[in-house]
């Protein structure tokens, strides 16, 4: 708490005498006396005048009369003071300015991090009053964990599959064929067998190309899941279809291959439609396939529950970090106030705790002089006139270091 203190000064104040009238009045300069004396002194030669009281109680407001051990700065002294406080005042403007801009920024992200841990809470408060929406929103691992392993399994399988059906279809070996019905093992397995893919590499690498053909189409099973619109049925019933003729066209042409090679070593021949290897090949792939499509669709859909909530955690982890690189950049201004608070101190005069021991020096020593019986009236006068001082100054005690100064 700072209390400045600029009363009118009296000046010039001289001493006169004239017959047995005694006036005097105070010159602003700087005395350090023993004030209980100089007090006693000066009602003495003023015959306790209350007025040239008040003009005193001004002067040791105003830090023109102190104390002999007063130590104070020089008027130099106090002017560069003056200018570092000027300095000091800017620069705390300047820090004051920026840190509010960063305490603005902090408020905003901090609002922000309250906005996404509510609809954290609110999604949580949903999904535990509708089991259904919970089932359908929150992510399940143990979903996530089946869809993946069986996702990963079929996958193998379809790319074995669709390169050994590839090669079956593209390249027909009917002396191998002619081998496997002399040793009675019939045409051979419909599944593709360790050498199948050796041979099939060597016979075009291409052909290991072919799965992601079908890959893709499950993804584009998925993309068209996801869409919102009336006509995406047309789109997957497109898809599908697609799918199947080219599944049908390879189940096809490998029957063909087949029962060609057996009608070339003299056996009777199935057409395609009675032929149990033609539907073998066609739902070993087209409805492995629908089903690695689904699959893939509801891992992603699981996957996309987990994100939803781990972004927004993700959002709060870097919205907290910025708020802590924010609160770094602020930068602490109590000293700079320090300073300027021991600046304006110096060039302080007299500070309240003196100023109260000063007052009370003085006026005891004035008082003394005026205890005399007849000289009452002029001692209730004086001390009136004190109570308003330390009144007006805000004097009271126990308050200490509260300045009062002329700076």
């Amino acid at each position: 708490m700072s209390f400045h203190f600029n009363p009118k000064i009296q000046r010039p104040m001289a001493n006169t005498q004239n017959g047995n009238q005694s006036t005097e009045t105070a010159v602003h300069q700087i005395e350090r006396v023993n004030l209980f004396n100089f007090g006693y002194e000066k009602a003495g030669s003023v015959k306790g005048d209350p007025d040239i009281f008040s003009s005193y109680l001004n002067r040791i407001a105003n830090g023109d009369l102190v104390e002999e051990n007063y130590k104070g700065l020089t008027d130099d002294e106090k002017k560069e003071r003056r200018e570092q406080i000027k300095i000091l005042e800017k620069k705390q403007e300047e820090i004051e300015t920026a840190n509010t801009k960063i305490e603005t920024d902090i408020k905003e992200k901090d609002k922000k991090i309250d906005d996404l841990r509510q609809t954290l809470l609110k999604t949580k408060e949903v999904h535990n009053n509708d089991h259904e929406k919970l089932k359908q929103e929150s992510f399940s691992p143990l979903k996530f964990s089946i869809n993946l392993v069986l996702l990963v399994m079929l996958s193998g399988y379809l790319f074995f599959f669709y390169v050994s059906a590839a090669y079956k279809a593209l390249y027909v070996d009917f002396e191998k064929i002619a081998n496997n019905i002399a040793q009675g093992f019939g045409t051979g397995s419909i599944m593709p067998q360790p050498r199948e893919l050796s041979d099939a590499m060597q016979y075009n690498f291409l052909l290991f190309l072919v799965p992601f053909v079908f890959y893709a189409f499950g993804w584009a099973f998925h993309v068209l899941l996801e869409l919102k619109q009336s006509i995406k049925a047309l789109y997957i019933s497109l898809l599908i279809a697609v799918t199947f003729t080219v599944d049908l066209l390879l189940a096809l042409i490998i029957n063909s291959n087949t029962e060609m090679a057996k009608d070339l070593m003299g056996l009777s021949t199935t057409p395609w439609f009675s032929s149990p290897t033609f539907y073998i090949i066609l739902f070993l792939g087209f409805l492995v396939y629908i089903i690695w499509s689904l699959l893939l669709d509801s891992l992603l859909r699981e996957w996309d529950k987990l994100k939803i909530t781990t972004n927004i955690r993700r959002i709060i982890r870097h919205l907290n970090k910025d708020i802590a690189k924010l609160r770094a950049k602020l930068v602490p201004v109590q000293e700079i106030k320090d300073k300027i608070m021991d600046y304006r101190e110096d060039i302080s005069t007299v500070m309240l705790g003196n100023l109260k021991k000063y007052i009370e020096q003085f006026s005891s020593g004035w008082f003394s002089y005026l205890s005399p019986d007849n000289m009452k009236p002029v001692k209730e006068r004086c001390m009136n006139i004190k109570k308003d001082f330390e009144d007006k100054l805000g004097i009271k005690p126990g308050i200490v270091k509260v300045i009062s100064k002329r700076g």
